[in-house]
Formats: structure tokens, C-alpha cells, sequence
């Protein structure tokens, strides 16, 4: 035990709250050190119950230190060693209850069996595939650093990840998505309109003031009293009842920061999200900011925000968008009035419970508090910055400059981030062919007869003598063009039918030449039939092309033509 006591397997570089219990791998050394309860084990160790350490692990968990170490200097986050120590104590625990050897030379075949341990749990529906995958790629990790491997040790193994394909979400949903990040937007916008100093300082409770004229009482840790018992009518006991009256009538008349920090925290959490919102950056980065001077230099869409120097403008902290401003100048100076020079975060999210400034809040109040009581989904910072992400990829669509704006490479933005959309699908189909085909695109003209074409007259082999020839010029022409295309359409429809029966007058009050040439009177009658097959067509489709052509010939009983006949339609009956 002596030797061991002498090990520093701490990490001194990682700040701790006043209730957490710090990192120290010595518990890897002894059997039942990983399964035992954090705040207990180091007296167990002492007390001698978890018997002597391991010594064939501590050159083992030894270089494992090394490792998670070098990462914390590199710039590793907290929460990354947390999670990897906590995977740790999962393999070594197993280790224990198994009897398995672990060592320098061993670890790796300990480590294959631990993950068909894992795989088995995972095939009798014990845990997830990505429960039994993660827990062995953080231990892999950490290992494969330590051993200097240079291929994964997770590949040796048979758990893999069953990855999902990306799908489409539909047009409706799609929608959904992003009315339900604007709600939540200005649910956050309606908390930090609610929230001046003065709202947070003032008599209890405050009401959170929504733009559907609604409000939430927030009573900053006092109870509704509605819901105490002792203020309730018919409660007996008058002593108590006086007691519950004046430890709420100290708390209200308390007005500083020891009973009103729930409310400072709801609109610093509000802001934090607004803020993330619109600058694109991961909730780390945003919440480890510091307060400071800014200066803005206006950009095309917004404004860059530098730390303002006497001689020189500092670097580039975040971008924001223009209408983002004002809001968060007015932080800017609730901040002040709130704290005044008590601290330089940023978002100084009060502590109660001993952590660390710097750990990212939780969001649960926000989200229990205000979101569920009012019907509006919560939206995480993750979810938050995945939006904003596709939605600055689909107006720009472009993919190097939205990873410029939210720091990414451009791979880890299209593989990440992207999400395929049916509705911009469906915008890029429709591009694509009115590009790549004349017929619909920008040359697309009008036809001489109903529909479009792309001006170049193409006749259909094989016709007859007596049809019309297309030359771009008589409309009956059109109908026997390669090139000519219908519309789906009640307008197209209607004109269909006005041409057809403009074309019935004309043959009804045709009279042949007296030359003995072949009758001039086939091409009207060769133009009719086509225009009824295309009726027809419509008519025997589906129910709503069939209404299209039942209100058409309706229209044409009560002598209303389409426009574009009209004219022709009463110069044919002499009109």
C-alpha cells in the first residue's frame, strides 16, 4: 500500500466543484476499487477492505494516466475525462467480478472479452448496440493512446455500430421542425422581455409576459400558495401559520441576488440560447465567454464582435447577425445592473450546489418550467445549431461558406450536420429539369395552340397527308409536334376545350372548293380528334382532371370561352 499511496494518479489541471469528487485512478488498482461508491472508496482503500492494490496494474493504469493526461494539457475537455474514467471503472469492475488479469501485457485480450461480454448483452436486449459500442470505443481510445497502437483496438473486436441511414424527413414535418425552433425562439425572446432588473428585484411573483397575451408566475423558490398547506382555508394550527407568513415575507423582502438567482438564471439561460442561436457556436464556447468590451465592425449580414483594444481592434470573437444587436447590447447592460464588476463571464449562471463556473447549466428548469407548462417543445443547443446549420445551408446552398460561418470543416458539415430535406429535393428536381430541358425551362414558350414547346417545330413521323404541319404558326399545327407539352392544369383544360369547339364551327360551317382537290376539311377534323383524345385522357384519369373537364364543357354551354379563344371563337360564328 505504501507505493501506492505515493502515486499521483490525480489530474490537479481540472477545476472541481465543491461537491464533486475528483478524478483519481488509484481506484483501478484494487479489486472492487471500480464498482465501490466514490465518496467511500478512498476510506475503504485505507481502512484496508479492498485488500492490497494490484501491483501487476500499475504500471497499466500508470500509462493510462500518461495518456489521459497528455489530453487534458492538448486542450481535452472535463467532461470527456469524466466520461472516459467512468468507462474505465466499467471495465475494470468487470475484470474484478470476472477474475480477468489486467496488466500492460494482458489488457488487450481482457479488453476483447469484456466487448463479447458487451455483445452478448446487446443480442439479449440488455443494453443498445450504441450503449455496447460507445462504452467500448471510450475504452478503446484511451487504450489505444496508452499502448501507442496504431490501429483501433475495437476493430479486433466484433461490436460495430449499426448505423442508420440519413433519410428525408417529408415536407410536413420539415416544416414542423423549424416552426417549433421559432417558437421556442420567441418564447426565449418573451423571458428576456419579462426579466429587466428591475422585474427581478420587484415584489414576487414575477409574470413572465408571452406575445399571446398569456403569462407564468415565477416565484424564484418560494411556493405558489396555493400549493402550501398551511395557507390553505380550515388549516387550524395558527402558529405555523404565522411562521410560513413570515419566512415568505423575508425571503420577498430579500431583494438580492441570495433569493432572486432562479430568475437571473432562467434569462441567462434564455440569452445563452438566443445567443447560440444566432452565432452558431457549441455551448461550451458560448458559455465560457468572457464579459468584456466589444467593438462591432458591420459586415453584409451582421456585425463581427472583437474585444475592443485602445490601439488596435482585438481578434474576432463571433459574428451575429444585424437585428441581434440591440438585444444583446441590452445583456450587456442587464449584466451590469445584475453584477456590476463581480464577474467577467459572459453567462454567469448563479451556482448553488458547489460546481464549477465553468461546467455548461442544465437546462431542465427552462425547459419544466417554462416550455412544458406552455405547450412549446424545448429545443437543445445541439438541436438549436443543427437548424441553424441547414438552414443557412439551404438559403445559401453552399456548403464551404455555412462551414465557414459555424466552424466546421466542410466534410464534418455535410457528414454531421446536413440532414436531406424532401422539400429542397423537390426544389432541386424542379431546377435541374428547367435547366437541362428546353421544353420547361426559361426558353420554354408559349404555344401557338394550348401548352408549351420550345419553338423548334418537329411533325411526328408518319402523319397523315392531310394534318396540319407544324410550323410554329397555326395552332392546329402544334397538336402534331414532337415538341409541344400539355399542362396539368383546370386553365389548360378549359382551353383544350374551347379550341375543340372552335374547331366544331369552323367545320360545321365549312363549304369545299369547287377545284376537286382533296377535302380541305380533314386537317379540322384530324385537330378535333386530337383534342378529344386529350379530353378524354383528363376525363378518364382521376376524379379531379375528370371535374376540370366537366366544368369546362359546363362553361362552354353557358358561352364562356376560354380568353385565349374567345376572340376567334365569335369571329367563326360571324358575331
Amino acid at each position: 500500500m505504501g507505493e501506492v499511496a505515493v502515486l499521483d494518479l490525480t489530474f490537479p489541471m481540472v477545476l472541481y466543484g465543491t461537491q464533486e469528487t475528483p478524478i483519481d485512478l488509484r481506484v483501478l488498482l484494487f479489486k472492487g476499487g471500480a464498482k465501490a461508491h466514490p465518496k467511500e472508496v478512498f476510506n475503504q482503500m485505507a481502512a484496508g477492505q479492498l485488500g492490497d492494490p494490484r501491483t501487476e496494474r500499475i504500471e497499466l493504469v500508470t500509462t493510462i494516466h500518461q495518456a489521459m493526461t497528455a489530453r487534458l494539457v492538448g486542450g481535452g475537455r472535463k467532461v470527456s475525462a469524466v466520461s472516459t474514467f467512468r468507462r474505465l471503472r466499467e471495465f475494470f469492475g468487470w475484470a474484478d467480478k470476472f477474475d480477468e488479469v489486467l496488466s500492460l501485457e494482458t489488457v488487450e485480450d481482457t479488453y476483447r472479452h469484456w466487448c463479447d461480454f458487451l455483445l452478448n448483452r446487446q443480442r439479449l436486449k440488455a443494453i443498445k448496440n450504441k450503449t455496447a459500442y460507445n462504452s467500448g470505443n471510450i475504452v478503446s481510445s484511451i487504450l489505444d493512446e496508452a499502448l501507442e497502437r496504431s490501429q483501433p483496438l475495437i476493430l479486433s473486436t466484433n461490436i460495430r455500430i449499426h448505423k442508420r441511414s440519413v433519410r428525408a424527413v417529408s415536407v410536413a414535418a420539415d416544416k414542423q421542425n423549424l416552426e417549433n425552433t421559432f417558437a421556442f425562439g420567441h418564447l426565449c425572446l418573451d423571458i428576456i422581455d419579462s426579466l429587466s432588473v428591475e422585474d427581478v428585484y420587484g415584489p414576487l411573483p414575477v409574470l413572465i409576459r408571452f406575445r399571446d397575451g398569456s403569462n407564468l408566475e415565477q416565484w424564484s423558490k418560494l411556493k405558489n400558495p396555493a400549493s402550501v398547506a398551511a395557507l390553505r382555508p380550515g388549516y387550524k394550527n395558527t402558529a405555523n401559520v404565522r411562521k410560513v407568513l413570515q419566512q415568505r415575507a423575508d425571503w420577498e423582502a430579500d431583494r438580492t441576488l441570495r433569493t432572486r438567482y432562479p430568475l437571473v438564471n432562467l434569462r441567462i439561460l434564455a440569452e445563452l440560447m438566443v445567443f447560440i442561436g444566432q452565432t452558431g457556436m457549441n455551448l461550451s464556447q458560448a458559455f465560457n465567454l468572457k464579459r468584456t468590451q466589444y467593438s462591432y465592425k458591420s459586415t453584409i449580414d451582421g456585425f463581427e464582435v472583437r474585444d475592443y483594444k485602445e490601439r488596435r481592434r482585438g481578434e474576432v470573437l463571433f459574428e451575429i447577425f444585424a437585428g441581434y444587436k440591440t438585444v444583446f447590447q441590452d445583456y450587456l447592460h442587464w449584466l451590469n445592473g445584475i453584477f456590476a464588476d463581480t464577474t467577467d463571464r459572459l453567462f454567469p449562471v448563479v451556482r448553488t450546489m458547489g460546481a464549477v463556473a465553468s461546467t455548461p447549466p442544465d437546462f431542465s428548469r427552462l425547459q419544466r418550467d417554462i416550455c412544458v407548462p406552455k405547450g412549446i417543445a424545448f429545443i437543445g443547443p445541439q438541436m438549436l445549431r443543427n437548424t441553424r446549420v441547414n438552414w443557412l445551408l439551404r438559403q445559401s446552398r453552399n456548403s464551404s461558406v455555412t462551414a465557414e460561418m459555424d466552424q466546421h470543416t466542410e466534410q464534418t458539415l455535410l457528414r454531421v450536420y446536413d440532414k436531406p430535406s424532401l422539400q429542397v429535393a423537390q426544389v432541386e428536381f424542379s431546377q435541374f429539369w428547367k435547366k437541362n430541358d428546353p421544353r420547361l425551362g426559361e426558353s420554354a414558350l408559349q404555344s401557338p395552340a394550348c401548352g408549351v414547346c420550345n419553338g423548334v417545330p418537329k411533325a411526328f413521323p408518319d402523319l397523315p397527308l392531310e394534318a396540319p404541319k407544324p410550323d410554329c404558326s397555326h395552332p392546329s399545327g402544334c397538336l402534331f409536334c414532337g415538341h409541344h407539352r400539355d399542362i396539368d392544369s383546370a386553365d389548360y383544360v378549359w382551353s383544350l376545350a374551347s379550341m375543340r369547339f372552335m374547331n366544331t364551327v369552323i367545320l360545321q360551317r365549312f363549304r369545299p372548293p369547287a377545284t376537286g382537290k382533296a377535302d380541305a376539311a380533314r386537317h379540322v377534323e384530324l385537330t378535333i380528334n386530337v383534342l378529344t383524345i386529350k379530353l378524354s385522357w383528363f376525363s378518364d384519369s382521376n376524379a379531379k382532371r375528370k371535374e376540370w373537364v366537366e366544368e369546362a364543357n359546363e362553361k362552354l354551354d353557358e358561352g364562356d370561352f376560354h380568353v385565349h379563344w374567345r376572340y376567334l371563337i365569335e369571329s367563326a360564328q360571324s358575331i
